[in-house]
């Protein structure tokens, strides 16, 4: 066997490596193919809220049984501002007012009219400060999603009680439950039914029951500020991108492997006798894949992919003569088959604008390509679809 014959064995061993390492890649075990659970975190800054609310309560006192419940019942308003730290977990600190109404067996403490025999309403300003810890069920047990008409929102209170036709003040505990109702992306409708206790003092009359509270329905507005929704996260783990830049790391020590094989047979053959002197090619015989990974509909690089795209940039840069392929996939399991095939050009351009905008890699070396909306391509997990792929063209 000549040395040209040896070498071209060679060559094709290697390329045979590198294709039986991608197809083991998409052997491994199925993942879980949902994202709705997971998201980015956001800065401090982001998804604050302010809102009001107007509604009716009424004050549950020691004497409430011994006359008209209806009468009773006075308006009530509350303006509150707070922030979500994650879809699922916010807080709120509210101010809000009322004039409670009760009834007393005596002309005493707040007194003001006498209705029956013995019975007399009783009327007082009450100011309430309080601190809210909100769940917002529908996002942690249906999975985040921005645009979701009714969010279910429970929640508990800590508030502060002043009286303000007297000196009384007392700490106070509640439950609440919020309807949103989303009206455009910075709005919300609410609908809130809310209840508190407090100790046996709020209402001037000392003596009855240990403790007393009030209940409220009430109607308002929401105004979220930007940056008001999340980001899906990619949904790889750790181990996931582990797993890969294994077999990443597995085939580049292959390919280094069989190079340095071809390298030796080529310095043979350059050190035998040769009839003509021919000029040294300075073009690369093989190079790795380069994946870069987007998250789910997003055709940007981030900052670690970018990072990591450098030491690619570099290697075309040191071999000008050669030519590399720049290919965009989406997951054909999200979008629309128009709407893939339209992400997936964005994602090599965003690759291509990368390389040669911040790396300075010569245009003329770049060739990009879209695929649109394709099967699995790694470890059978869809979302590792979503990527951008480099190869050198052959």
């Amino acid at each position: 066997m000549n040395m040209n014959s040896r070498i071209y064995i060679l060559a094709i061993a290697l390329m045979t490596g590198v294709g039986a390492m991608a197809q083991n890649t998409q052997q491994n075990s199925n993942v879980e193919k949902i994202e709705k659970y997971t998201v980015q975190t956001n800065l401090f800054g982001d998804n604050w809220f302010v809102g009001a609310n107007v509604g009716a309560q009424m004050y549950i006192g020691d004497h409430i049984s011994e006359g008209k419940a209806g009468k009773l019942i006075t308006p009530t308003f509350e303006i509150n501002v707070g922030k979500w730290f994650t879809p699922g977990i916010g807080l709120r600190l509210g101010f809000g007012g009322y004039q409670a109404k009760g009834y007393s067996p005596i002309n005493a403490g707040f007194a003001y009219k006498r209705v029956d025999t013995n019975l007399y309403r009783t009327k007082w300003g009450i100011l309430h400060l309080h601190g809210d810890v909100m769940l917002n069920f529908t996002n942690l047990f249906c999975g985040y999603r921005e645009d979701r008409l009714y969010n279910a929102i429970p929640y508990v209170s800590i508030g502060y009680l002043r009286g303000i036709d007297n000196d009384e003040n007392e700490l106070s505990g509640g439950i609440g439950f919020i309807n949103r109702f989303r009206l455009n992306k910075a709005w919300d409708l609410n609908l809130e039914l809310k209840g508190n206790i407090n100790n046996d003092v709020m209402d001037g009359i000392r003596g009855g029951k240990n403790m007393e509270g009030s209940a409220a329905i009430m109607v308002g507005a929401t105004y979220r500020f930007n940056r008001r929704d999340w980001t899906k996260g990619t949904g790889i783990s750790a181990a996931e991108m582990q797993a890969v830049q294994n077999q990443l790391k597995s085939m580049n020590e292959e390919n280094a492997s069989l190079r340095n094989r071809v390298n030796a047979l080529e310095e043979e053959k350059r050190n035998q006798p040769v009839v003509t002197e021919t000029k040294a090619s300075n073009k690369l015989p093989d190079a790795t894949e380069y994946v870069a990974f987007f998250d789910i509909n997003k055709a940007y690089l981030s900052e670690k992919e970018a990072v990591n795209l450098e030491a690619y940039a570099n290697l075309i840069k040191k071999y000008p003569e050669n030519k590399f392929i720049i290919t965009g996939y989406a997951d054909k399991q999200t979008g629309s088959a128009e709407f893939n095939e339209r992400l997936s050009k964005l994602r090599a351009e965003a690759v291509y604008n990368t390389l040669v905008d911040k790396y300075g890699v010569n245009k003329d070396q770049l060739t990009m390509e879209y695929k649109g909306g394709v099967d699995t391509m790694f470890r059978e997990n869809p979302r590792l679809s979503r990527a951008a792929i480099i190869r050198m063209a052959k």
